[in-house]
């Protein structure tokens, strides 16, 4: 989920922004709202923040374009004044900020290694047994020292009814750029605290794993995985004009249960 400040002393905007009941939905946590250049620069200063909004005298305005000229990795948006025009600057900011996250994932170095580790997932979503040992040798072997196996983590499955129909009369780009755009959409969870997997078995029928990288309950990774595929039904529509049909979907006590369900599973 991306994070916003406004900084605004305007009553009437404050209530808009505090009482705005998409925010989730558009891909973002319910704003920080600071009524001063100075408290907003200080937030700024302190916290992690991918879009700020401000509305101030000129004094204070001028104040805040100074400190933000020098932060250029926070996106500025317009501040607004009806819930229409708020989802519109959402709207934009979101496109803009997957946009810049898809090109930062690109450009790192270490680009392969995440291939590897979306293999290695894929695998335990494709139904392969690991045992637990197995599990922590190759996450250590992969360097993903943020995925602790012993925490809970999310599994979808699900279907696009008109998968093969829009890949053969729609789509004009090929499966393998179909299934960059649908991974797009699907695994980027606005979050670094949220990581998810997809795999594409076939242009209807998929799956995809939600891993938490901090410490996070059961519930708390199956109410993200349910959020973040409502956020993606909704992309679908926008982008696509597809719809999902959840088929299952299953939250387990750690990466080694959902191992050992593959492995039972295999076993009969």
């Amino acid at each position: 989920m991306y994070k916003l400040l406004l900084v605004t002393d305007k009553p009437d905007i404050q209530k808009l922004y505090n009482t705005y009941p998409d925010w989730e939905a558009q891909g973002f946590e319910k704003p920080t709202v600071m009524p001063s250049a100075d408290s907003g620069i200080y937030q700024l200063t302190n916290k992690h923040f991918d879009v700020v909004s401000w509305l101030l005298p000129i004094k204070e305005g001028k104040q805040m374009s100074a400190y933000i000229v020098k932060k250029p990795e926070i996106m500025g948006i317009e501040t607004v004044r009806d819930s229409k025009m708020l989802h519109r600057e959402l709207g934009y900011a979101r496109r803009e900020l997957v946009s810049r996250d898809a090109q930062r994932q690109v450009a790192e170095p270490d680009d392969l290694t995440r291939v590897m580790w979306s293999r290695f997932f894929c695998d335990l979503l494709r139904g392969e047994s690991y045992t637990a040992n197995q599990i922590d040798e190759k996450l250590y072997t992969l360097g993903i020292t943020g995925a602790d196996p012993a925490r809970p983590v999310s599994m979808a499955s699900f279907r696009l009814p008109q998968g093969d129909f829009f890949l053969s009369e729609v789509w004009q780009y090929g499966r393998d750029r179909l299934e960059n755009a649908l991974r797009n959409i699907f695994e980027n969870t606005g979050s670094r605290e949220l990581v998810c997997v997809l795999l594409m078995i076939n242009p209807h029928h998929m799956r995809l794993m939600m891993i938490p990288f901090v410490d996070m309950s059961k519930e708390d990774v199956y109410a993200s995985m349910v959020a973040h595929l409502e956020r993606c039904q909704t992309s679908l529509e926008q982008y696509f004009e597809l719809t999902m049909n959840i088929r299952r979907m299953n939250a387990y006590d750690s990466l080694y249960e959902l191992a050992s369900e593959n492995l039972q599973r295999t076993a009969h």
